[in-house]
């Protein structure tokens, strides 16, 4: 089958997991004889290359940006001149290579890819991989199950950006001025979108949790939506001399370790996180707890945190082969966060909250340990137990690895979204 994919990140540049996660999907699409091409802006790399079997169609961008986990501002990707451009590359390919569907893989690929499609008079998809459709910010979804229903632009700048500029952007007037100015725009250009979520031909979400949240939102049809994970990452088995050389270097010699990846957020828990670590540490001396990611951790006063920035995706395996405990305690809901499926293809077990598509991605007391989202005793209490109890930490981790291979099977994914193409494509 020819499928045309449509994304605004594609590695080399990956700010997030969500690159590497299509990527996954692209390669493993083309490895079952499907012909992909993956359309996407191009930020400073060949403008087209066959990589693992996919290409990958670059097409002119003004934004420059370095390989790796950079974003480009929200105003080159939430606006008509983005749209514009991905139509116009998107359509070009899709009748290049008699695309049988389009499927866009991101939110801001959607209204390009969305027109080019309808031109062209083929199937569109789109996959959502996060609560951005529904708002720039989602900043009720850290206290509620669902979006409120008087869910607006004003309601937005009255409620809304007043505790996220507080806890998230800080700075002066002026400064606050212009994210409440930036919020505006990005609210309309979500509202469009929102618009063609409807419209789709088939919307594909990555977890339950997250289509939950959008069709009881009001976006979304039941009977056009399907759940179809994301590709897990391949069992890791790292070479033990690597793996005693980080820990080495990062001092682990004699002591366990906590791992955690991502932003210090208060949407992924990071305050959550420390203050369950200082909890932990009155009790647990020999513990180290790693912070894999943009953010500089504060001081944790008599708490071993070691800020190690932001990790090379292949160097992440053996990261995760050095932790004992992984953590996720997401207070926002996450889609279908990576971290538990590439702690379980190290064999780690994983702590995480209810909140989203992680109770999906960990059985609790199977493969590791669900706690109520922003629950910091119910938090510390996990590590302890499994600090202290290596017979079941290594259990967890054991099973981890087994329930990846059942519930995120490749070939069960690669043969559903087909399905879905296939069926709506006759």
């Amino acid at each position: 089958m020819k499928v045309l994919f449509t994304t605004e990140y594609y590695p080399p540049f990956a700010p997030g997991g969500s690159p590497w996660s299509i990527r996954l999907l692209a390669e493993a699409l083309a490895a079952r004889g499907h012909e992909i091409t993956v359309v996407t802006p191009n930020y400073g790399a060949a403008a087209r290359e066959t990589v693992d079997g996919v290409t990958v169609a670059r097409y002119p961008f003004w934004r420059r940006l370095p390989a790796g986990a950079v974003m480009a501002p929200t105003r080159d990707t939430a606006s008509p001149r983005f749209h514009f451009r991905m139509f116009r590359a998107a359509a070009d390919e899709a009748r290049r290579m008699r695309a049988a569907v389009l499927h866009a893989q991101d939110k801001h690929a959607l209204v390009g890819t969305f027109v080019a499609a309808r031109r062209l008079r083929r199937p569109v998809f789109l996959t959502v991989r996060d609560t951005g459709l529904l708002c720039p910010i989602t900043t009720c979804l850290l206290t509620h199950d669902a979006v409120p229903p008087d869910c607006s632009s004003g309601k937005l700048q009255r409620e809304c950006a007043p505790f996220y500029l507080r806890h998230y952007i800080g700075g002066g007037a002026a400064r606050r001025a212009r994210v409440r100015a930036n919020l505006a725009v990005l609210y309309a250009d979500a509202r469009l979108k929102r618009r063609l979520v409807n419209r789709v031909d088939g919307l594909v979400s990555v977890s339950r949790g997250l289509l939950d949240i959008y069709l009881k939102a009001g976006y979304g049809r039941a009977n056009a939506a399907h759940v179809i994970y994301t590709l897990p990452p391949s069992a890791a088995r790292v070479d033990p001399g690597v793996v005693a050389g980080l820990r080495a270097r990062l001092g682990l010699d004699g002591r366990r370790s906590v791992l955690y990846c991502g932003k210090l957020s208060l949407g992924k828990g990071g305050p959550v996180f420390l203050e369950a670590a200082q909890a932990v540490a009155v009790d647990h001396r020999d513990v180290t707890f790693l912070v894999a990611g943009p953010d500089e951790p504060p001081t944790v006063p008599g708490t071993d945190v070691r800020w190690l920035g932001r990790m090379p995706y292949d160097d992440m395996a053996a990261l995760y082969a050095v932790a004992d405990v992984v953590v996720v305690p997401s207070v926002g809901p996450e889609a279908l966060s990576r971290v538990p499926l590439e702690a379980a293809a190290a064999g780690r077990p994983t702590i995480g909250a209810r909140a989203g598509g992680i109770p999906e991605e960990i059985d609790d007391r199977r493969t590791g340990l669900l706690v109520e989202r922003n629950n910091t005793p119910a938090l510390a209490a996990a590590m302890r137990e499994l600090l202290d109890l290596d017979d079941v930490r290594r259990r967890l981790g054991d099973n981890a690895r087994r329930f990846l291979s059942e519930r995120f099977d490749p070939d069960a994914i690669v043969t559903a979204l087909i399905d879905v193409y296939r069926r709506v494509a006759a």
